[in-house]
């Protein structure tokens, strides 16, 4: 950018001289001749300009989406911290979402090899385990997971 820049000034540093001749050319073919290289010039200007237009809009959507990505990147942290790893009784690891009266959202816990490749996937109870639908992993739980309460719909499982 910086170097078409550079050589825009130097195009235009060029076409003030051709002007400056041109102004004190003492014949009419002279003028002509300067105004050809005058011309020139002024193709070399527009040339410039255009790259430097170019090269701008690139830098805009390059930004862009860098604004975009930050944005998620704080979005992903902000979703990180609603979880906490815990550790169950019978040793196996969870990331247990942290309950709050605001957020409204049932407790559960989430895969923890899941988690960590960026997907949330809810672990589901199944005789004495708890099993992530998505990669299949079984957690043994205390006992069978029994159900403890029913709300909305959405079961609350004691481990």
């Amino acid at each position: 950018m910086l170097a078409d820049i550079t050589a825009a000034l130097g195009a235009i540093k060029t076409g003030s001289d051709i002007a400056r001749e041109m102004a004190g050319a003492d014949s009419l073919d002279e003028t002509r001749g300067k105004a050809a290289e005058l011309y020139g010039a002024m193709a070399e200007i527009q040339h410039r300009l255009a790259a430097m237009q170019l090269a701008h809009a690139a830098l805009l959507e390059q930004r862009d989406a860098l604004v975009r990505e930050v944005e998620e990147v704080r979005q992903s942290r902000m979703e990180r911290e609603r979880y906490v790893l815990h550790q169950l009784p019978q040793g196996g690891l969870v990331y247990r979402f942290k309950a709050s009266r605001e957020s409204g959202a049932v407790p559960h816990d989430l895969c923890v090899h899941c988690y960590e490749g960026g997907v949330k996937s809810i672990l589901q109870p199944n005789g004495s385990h708890l099993v992530c639908p998505t990669c299949k992993t079984k957690l043994r739980s205390k006992g069978t997971a029994a159900i403890a309460s029913r709300r909305g719909g959405v079961c609350v499982w004691t481990l």
